[in-house]
């Protein structure tokens, strides 16, 4: 019997919270450019233009932020950082969005990862907490397939 093969797939929080989160980040930088001439005596037109800049473009990423689930990798793509973490190498999906894995050898301590696919943001106020679960569940589901897997190999 083959082994059973979850299809690639991504997970993505609901649109309604990436929306805010990216509409949001612009005035936050606004707020920050503000902060920055009120403590600094540099000019007013650049701070401006490299505070909104970097706030736009954070809030492209936040609103790309997904995760795509692979045969043998996971890729996590944040608001600020992406990392691909091979799936024999995730230890566990926790309760707070975080994946915990292992670096390049097993005998390190475990990476910890936050994925803003997996855990709601404080302003949401937990709704849509079931989409957030389902997300985990998805994670969780295709690691324990991946352990499957390398088990009926091993034992092959």
């Amino acid at each position: 019997m083959s082994a059973m093969r979850h299809a690639d797939r991504t997970l993505r929080a609901p649109a309604g919270h990436r929306a805010i989160a990216a509409l949001a980040s612009p005035a936050v930088g606004y707020f920050v450019a503000r902060l920055v001439l009120v403590l600094s005596t540099l000019p007013e037109l650049p701070v401006y233009a490299a505070c909104l800049t970097l706030a736009t473009l954070l809030g492209l990423r936040t609103w790309t932020a997904r995760i795509h689930l692979r045969d043998t990798s996971m890729r996590v793509h944040n608001s600020l950082v992406t990392v691909t973490i091979p799936r024999d190498s995730v230890r566990r999906v926790t309760e707070t969005g975080r994946v915990e894995w292992y670096p390049r050898r097993r005998n390190q301590r475990p990476s910890r990862s936050l994925a803003e696919s997996l855990r709601a943001p404080w302003w949401t106020l937990g709704t849509a907490r079931t989409t957030y679960a389902r997300n985990q569940e998805e994670v969780r589901s295709w690691v324990r397939t991946g352990r499957r897997q390398s088990d009926d190999k091993a034992a092959a």
